[in-house]
């Protein structure tokens, strides 16, 4: 009886060392609209969809050789985009962001959310 119950102690503690070394889980956005729309930078140009609404979930792929960011003009976020990296924009409100890359600042665009 003594053995079965410092097994039970030996693999409760190796489990939780386990799941300790694995670190914390990655935060998922998830859309509330349940849809996922695709912006993306080719050669040194923003392309963002024209049908956003609240609660997309927009993904910005750079297809470009050169690092790039996304940062609205009131500075409210900035997200760093490596080459060939697809990131997750924040869940944006209702409005228009007008937007530009700090890295390339001649790189603008506008983004409506409806």
């Amino acid at each position: 009886m003594y053995g079965h119950s410092m097994r039970s102690i030996f693999v409760a503690a190796m489990c939780t060392v386990v799941v300790s070394a694995c670190g914390p889980t990655p935060s998922v956005q998830i859309s509330p609209t349940g849809k996922t729309l695709e912006a993306s930078i080719t050669n040194f140009v923003f392309s963002v969809p024209n049908n956003a609404m609240q609660g997309d979930l927009i993904q910005l792929k750079n297809n470009d050789s050169e690092a790039h960011n996304f940062m609205p003009l009131d500075d409210s976020f900035s997200i760093d985009v490596a080459a060939g990296q697809t990131v997750e924009l924040p869940l944006l409100k209702k409005g228009t962001y007008q937007f530009h890359c700090h890295i390339h600042p001649n790189m603008m665009g506008t983004l409506v959310i409806n």
